[in-house]
């Protein structure tokens, strides 16, 4: 079985198809598999991962027609250009695309090369690559009911999470952390390059809690941002607080987590919901076409998180929402219910299946 995985662009992206991949592999370990994508975060974080990896021309698509736009389709040829090359070469019997820009000269290649297209959408708003190519895909994995209206074709599996952060053990946790078991603890996820109003507003939040002492703080405030916030931290009355650059393995972060204070990336809420956490989601307010709002308000809906607009979260209203959440253990755990309600820890393994499925009538 020979799989190409088409992906790029940001984490959102690359993270589920090397979800898949791991899945694809645990399950037909003699199964070829071979990234294709862009030149970004693609282009390191896949090969460290141990996967083979082929680059293409790729530029995102503006949504508007400009002489930007008429650049970007003369790239996106000439990725498509390089992808039937790389497909051919390979022999892929199936790919996964997982949307991003980087998707869409691959996705087209396999079209023209009559290679059956399995499509991955983390959003509960399909991005643009999605919706281009879900005419052309054999199957359509989706993250949740909603989706079906905007992708037809869907098949319910959740976000794919990587292995990294699924699991966990909170007695590692607590010592790698160097946190305290008795302490209520705020996980704080900004993401690889951090989320510069989750890091302004939480170190104020600390210090402006009931009672600071009760409550500790492991905060990953994104590569680069980490000493400032430490800094920030310095000067308040928060006597327990952690920042630190990225959590790799992160799965013993949340084993130690009460609370998750996030973005509203898909990944993200995966793998928040995968361990049944309750949330406190800012989305951010730049994503394309609002698409964590909408991602934001399906845990909100649930009851599994509260959500605060970007604009409107501050130091004081980000410690009376952990005030309240730590002071009512009864509405903590029923937001952790619905949160585990929402997970789907084995949705990796859903779309490896897809894949899989597809590969071999193709094969026959």
């Amino acid at each position: 079985m020979r799989i190409a995985i088409a992906c790029g662009g940001t984490g959102g992206h690359i993270y589920p198809g090397l979800a898949v991949a791991e899945a694809l592999r645990e399950r037909h370990p003699t199964a070829e598999i071979l990234f294709i994508g862009g030149s970004r975060l693609e282009a390191s974080l896949v090969p460290q991962a141990g996967w083979a990896f082929r680059a293409v021309a790729a530029r995102p698509l503006p949504r508007r027609p400009s002489l930007a736009a008429l650049t970007a389709l003369g790239v996106v040829a000439a990725g498509t250009v390089q992808s039937l090359r790389i497909l051919r070469v390979f022999r892929a019997q199936a790919v996964l695309a997982t949307g991003g820009y980087a998707a869409a000269p691959v996705g087209v290649a396999a079209a023209l090369l009559r290679i059956p297209i399995v499509l991955q959408e983390q959003n509960l708003l399909p991005g643009l690559t999605t919706r281009l190519l879900s005419r052309l895909a054999a199957r359509v994995s989706i993250p949740h009911e909603q989706v079906r209206s905007h992708l037809p074709k869907g098949t319910v599996t959740g976000v794919p999470i990587r292995r990294a952060a699924l699991g966990g053990d909170r007695g590692r946790g607590l010592a790698r952390f160097g946190l305290d078991a008795g302490l209520f603890t705020v996980l704080v996820l900004g993401g690889s390059q951090g989320a510069q109003s989750l890091n302004a507003a939480m170190p104020e939040a600390a210090e402006r809690l009931r009672d600071p002492h009760a409550v500790q703080v492991l905060h990953q405030a994104g590569r680069g941002q980490a000493e400032w916030v430490r800094r920030r931290t310095a000067q308040i009355r928060a006597p327990r607080y952690l920042a630190v650059g990225y959590i790799d393995d992160v799965a013993d972060a949340y084993a130690c987590a009460d609370l998750v204070v996030c973005r509203a990336g898909a990944g993200t809420l995966a793998e928040v919901t995968a361990h049944g956490l309750p949330a406190v989601v800012v989305p951010y307010p730049f994503a394309a076409e609002g698409h964590q709002d909408t991602n934001a308000r399906v845990l909100e809906r649930a009851g599994a998180a509260v959500v605060i607009p970007d604009r409107e979260l501050s130091g004081p209203r980000l410690a009376l929402v952990i005030d309240a959440l730590r002071g009512d253990p009864a509405r903590a755990r029923a937001m952790a219910e619905a949160s585990a309600e929402l997970g789907r820890p084995d949705a990796a393994a859903r779309v490896a299946d897809l894949v899989a499925q597809v590969a071999r009538k193709e094969q026959a």
